[in-house]
Protein backbone atom coordinates (compact mmCIF):
# COMPACT_ATOMS: atom_id res chain seq x y z
CA UNK A 1 0.00 0.00 0.00
CA UNK A 2 1.34 3.43 -1.07
CA UNK A 3 -0.24 6.64 0.67
CA UNK A 4 -0.48 9.81 -1.52
CA UNK A 5 -1.87 13.04 0.85
CA UNK A 6 -3.07 16.41 -0.83
CA UNK A 7 -2.94 19.38 0.04
CA UNK A 8 -6.09 21.94 -1.12
CA UNK A 9 -5.58 25.60 -1.90
CA UNK A 10 -2.89 26.09 -5.06
CA UNK A 11 -2.79 22.15 -5.40
CA UNK A 12 -5.69 20.87 -6.19
CA UNK A 13 -8.38 23.92 -6.13
CA UNK A 14 -7.07 27.50 -7.61
CA UNK A 15 -8.09 29.36 -4.39
CA UNK A 16 -5.37 31.06 -2.82
CA UNK A 17 -6.10 34.46 -3.73
CA UNK A 18 -9.62 34.26 -2.86
CA UNK A 19 -9.40 32.57 0.23
CA UNK A 20 -5.96 35.06 1.14
CA UNK A 21 -8.32 38.07 0.70
CA UNK A 22 -11.23 36.69 2.75
CA UNK A 23 -8.91 35.33 5.42
CA UNK A 24 -7.49 39.01 5.59
CA UNK A 25 -10.85 40.50 5.89
CA UNK A 26 -12.10 37.79 8.52
CA UNK A 27 -9.45 38.92 10.72
CA UNK A 28 -10.26 42.54 10.26
CA UNK A 29 -13.67 41.88 10.92
CA UNK A 30 -14.01 39.63 13.94
CA UNK A 31 -11.10 40.40 15.81
CA UNK A 32 -10.36 43.63 15.46
CA UNK A 33 -6.89 43.32 14.09
CA UNK A 34 -4.91 46.10 12.65
CA UNK A 35 -1.51 46.35 10.40
CA UNK A 36 -0.71 42.59 10.86
CA UNK A 37 1.30 41.12 8.05
CA UNK A 38 -0.70 39.06 5.28
CA UNK A 39 2.17 37.39 3.49
CA UNK A 40 1.03 34.34 5.49
CA UNK A 41 4.15 32.03 4.68
CA UNK A 42 6.24 34.36 6.80
CA UNK A 43 3.89 32.74 9.89
CA UNK A 44 4.99 30.13 12.52
CA UNK A 45 3.09 27.98 11.43
CA UNK A 46 1.01 28.53 7.66
CA UNK A 47 -2.21 27.28 8.70
CA UNK A 48 -5.22 29.15 9.52
CA UNK A 49 -5.13 27.63 13.00
CA UNK A 50 -1.13 28.73 13.66
CA UNK A 51 -2.02 31.83 11.82
CA UNK A 52 -4.71 33.10 14.08
CA UNK A 53 -3.06 32.11 17.27
CA UNK A 54 0.35 33.55 16.80
CA UNK A 55 -1.98 36.82 16.13
CA UNK A 56 -3.57 36.37 19.54
CA UNK A 57 -0.47 35.54 21.13
CA UNK A 58 1.72 38.86 20.28
CA UNK A 59 -1.70 40.92 20.38
CA UNK A 60 -3.71 39.21 23.36
CA UNK A 61 -0.93 37.00 25.45
CA UNK A 62 -3.37 34.18 24.89
CA UNK A 63 -4.69 31.85 22.18
CA UNK A 64 -8.49 32.23 20.68
CA UNK A 65 -10.92 30.74 22.38
CA UNK A 66 -13.62 27.68 21.08
CA UNK A 67 -16.13 30.35 20.27
CA UNK A 68 -14.08 32.48 19.25
CA UNK A 69 -12.84 30.00 16.15
CA UNK A 70 -16.38 29.42 15.74
CA UNK A 71 -17.55 33.16 15.04
CA UNK A 72 -14.17 33.49 12.85
CA UNK A 73 -14.85 29.85 10.51
CA UNK A 74 -18.37 31.44 10.00
CA UNK A 75 -17.48 34.34 9.10
CA UNK A 76 -15.12 33.61 7.13
CA UNK A 77 -17.56 30.86 5.34
CA UNK A 78 -19.90 34.00 4.36
CA UNK A 79 -16.99 35.97 2.76
CA UNK A 80 -16.22 33.09 0.50
CA UNK A 81 -19.62 32.34 -0.20
CA UNK A 82 -20.02 36.04 -1.38
CA UNK A 83 -17.18 35.73 -3.37
CA UNK A 84 -18.19 32.90 -5.54
CA UNK A 85 -21.87 34.03 -5.60
CA UNK A 86 -20.01 37.16 -7.54
CA UNK A 87 -17.58 35.30 -9.36
CA UNK A 88 -17.72 31.62 -9.75
CA UNK A 89 -14.40 31.41 -11.05
CA UNK A 90 -12.56 32.54 -8.11
CA UNK A 91 -12.89 28.53 -7.19
CA UNK A 92 -11.68 26.65 -9.57
CA UNK A 93 -9.51 23.59 -9.72
CA UNK A 94 -5.73 23.72 -10.81
CA UNK A 95 -6.44 21.92 -14.56
CA UNK A 96 -6.94 18.14 -14.60
CA UNK A 97 -6.50 17.73 -10.75
CA UNK A 98 -10.48 16.32 -10.12
CA UNK A 99 -9.54 14.14 -12.88
CA UNK A 100 -6.05 12.81 -10.94
CA UNK A 101 -7.42 12.84 -7.87
CA UNK A 102 -10.54 10.62 -9.37
CA UNK A 103 -7.95 7.99 -11.30
CA UNK A 104 -5.74 7.80 -8.11
CA UNK A 105 -8.71 7.09 -5.74
CA UNK A 106 -9.45 4.18 -7.78
CA UNK A 107 -6.16 2.93 -8.27
CA UNK A 108 -5.21 -0.89 -6.56
CA UNK A 109 -2.50 -0.13 -4.02
CA UNK A 110 -2.71 3.10 -3.53
CA UNK A 111 -4.43 5.07 -0.59
CA UNK A 112 -5.58 9.17 -0.80
CA UNK A 113 -5.82 11.47 1.75
CA UNK A 114 -6.09 15.43 2.60
CA UNK A 115 -4.18 17.40 5.00
CA UNK A 116 -4.65 21.14 4.67
CA UNK A 117 -3.77 24.26 7.02
CA UNK A 118 -7.41 25.44 6.17
CA UNK A 119 -10.70 24.75 8.27
CA UNK A 120 -12.43 21.72 7.51
CA UNK A 121 -15.88 24.06 6.54
CA UNK A 122 -14.33 26.37 4.00
CA UNK A 123 -11.71 23.41 2.50
CA UNK A 124 -15.18 20.97 1.74
CA UNK A 125 -16.97 24.62 -0.09
CA UNK A 126 -13.70 25.58 -2.20
CA UNK A 127 -13.31 21.59 -3.14
CA UNK A 128 -17.17 21.67 -3.87
CA UNK A 129 -16.73 24.66 -6.21
CA UNK A 130 -13.88 23.10 -7.56
CA UNK A 131 -15.83 19.83 -8.43
CA UNK A 132 -13.63 18.01 -6.81
CA UNK A 133 -14.91 14.30 -5.39
CA UNK A 134 -14.00 12.99 -1.81
CA UNK A 135 -15.82 9.92 -2.29
CA UNK A 136 -12.70 8.09 -2.58
CA UNK A 137 -10.46 9.81 -0.25
CA UNK A 138 -10.05 7.36 3.12
CA UNK A 139 -8.99 10.70 5.46
CA UNK A 140 -8.81 14.05 5.92
CA UNK A 141 -7.24 16.47 8.07
CA UNK A 142 -7.94 20.28 8.56
CA UNK A 143 -6.45 23.30 10.76
CA UNK A 144 -8.98 22.02 13.60
CA UNK A 145 -6.90 19.08 14.14
CA UNK A 146 -3.32 20.57 14.69
CA UNK A 147 -1.77 24.06 14.67
CA UNK A 148 1.48 22.94 12.80
CA UNK A 149 1.30 21.19 9.27
CA UNK A 150 3.75 18.55 10.06
CA UNK A 151 0.96 17.65 12.75
CA UNK A 152 -1.90 17.99 10.71
CA UNK A 153 -0.21 15.62 7.69
CA UNK A 154 0.55 13.53 10.59
CA UNK A 155 -3.13 13.27 11.99
CA UNK A 156 -3.79 11.84 7.96
CA UNK A 157 -0.97 9.56 8.49
CA UNK A 158 -2.27 8.00 11.57
CA UNK A 159 -6.19 7.96 10.36
CA UNK A 160 -4.89 6.06 6.91
CA UNK A 161 -2.89 3.78 9.05
CA UNK A 162 -6.28 2.71 11.15
CA UNK A 163 -7.83 2.38 8.30
CA UNK A 164 -6.01 0.05 6.59
CA UNK A 165 -4.78 -1.79 9.92
CA UNK A 166 -0.93 -1.18 8.85
CA UNK A 167 1.73 1.03 9.50
CA UNK A 168 3.41 2.33 5.91
CA UNK A 169 6.72 2.72 5.76
CA UNK A 170 7.56 6.92 5.22
CA UNK A 171 9.18 6.29 1.97
CA UNK A 172 5.65 5.19 0.44
CA UNK A 173 4.13 8.32 1.86
CA UNK A 174 3.74 10.89 -0.72
CA UNK A 175 2.48 14.40 0.27
CA UNK A 176 1.89 16.86 -2.82
CA UNK A 177 1.86 20.88 -2.04
CA UNK A 178 2.48 23.71 -3.41
CA UNK A 179 4.20 25.95 -1.12
CA UNK A 180 7.59 25.81 1.13
CA UNK A 181 6.03 25.20 4.42
CA UNK A 182 4.46 21.87 2.77
CA UNK A 183 7.96 21.04 2.14
CA UNK A 184 9.18 21.28 5.43
CA UNK A 185 6.80 20.23 7.15
CA UNK A 186 7.73 16.57 4.74
CA UNK A 187 10.82 16.98 5.59
CA UNK A 188 10.21 16.90 8.97
CA UNK A 189 7.84 13.93 9.04
CA UNK A 190 10.70 12.31 6.71
CA UNK A 191 8.12 11.36 3.60
CA UNK A 192 7.92 11.88 -0.02
CA UNK A 193 7.29 15.48 -1.29
CA UNK A 194 5.85 16.79 -4.97
CA UNK A 195 5.50 20.28 -5.19
CA UNK A 196 3.18 22.91 -8.04
CA UNK A 197 5.49 24.49 -9.69
CA UNK A 198 5.01 28.60 -8.75
CA UNK A 199 7.09 31.14 -7.52
CA UNK A 200 6.73 29.73 -3.66
CA UNK A 201 8.49 26.94 -4.78
CA UNK A 202 11.07 28.72 -6.74
CA UNK A 203 13.82 28.85 -4.68
CA UNK A 204 13.97 24.76 -3.85
CA UNK A 205 16.00 24.07 -6.79
CA UNK A 206 15.98 20.25 -5.66
CA UNK A 207 12.65 18.92 -5.58
CA UNK A 208 10.26 17.51 -8.41
CA UNK A 209 8.10 20.40 -9.14
CA UNK A 210 4.91 19.43 -11.60
CA UNK A 211 3.76 21.98 -14.27
CA UNK A 212 0.55 19.97 -15.54
CA UNK A 213 -0.77 16.89 -13.35
CA UNK A 214 -0.36 14.47 -16.22
CA UNK A 215 3.09 14.34 -15.09
CA UNK A 216 2.49 13.04 -11.44
CA UNK A 217 2.46 9.18 -12.65
CA UNK A 218 6.33 9.26 -13.30
CA UNK A 219 7.46 11.36 -9.97
CA UNK A 220 5.13 9.50 -7.42
CA UNK A 221 7.41 6.94 -6.89
CA UNK A 222 10.86 7.45 -8.09
CA UNK A 223 12.07 10.10 -5.86
CA UNK A 224 14.27 9.89 -2.79
CA UNK A 225 12.51 11.06 0.76
CA UNK A 226 13.96 14.83 1.66
CA UNK A 227 17.01 15.17 3.12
Amino acid sequence: MKYIIFDIDGTLTDTTEVDDRCFTRALEDVFGFKGFETNYGHYVNTTDSGIIDQLFQEQHQRTYTDAERESFISHFCNLLKAAYAQEKHCMKEIPKAAQIFNTLCGQEGISIGLATGGWRESALFKLRCAGINLEGCVATSFAQDAKARRDIIGNTIRQMNEQHNIEVPKNDIVYVGDGRWDYEATKQLGIRFIGINNKKLAEISHIVKLDDYDEIHQHLWNQAVPA
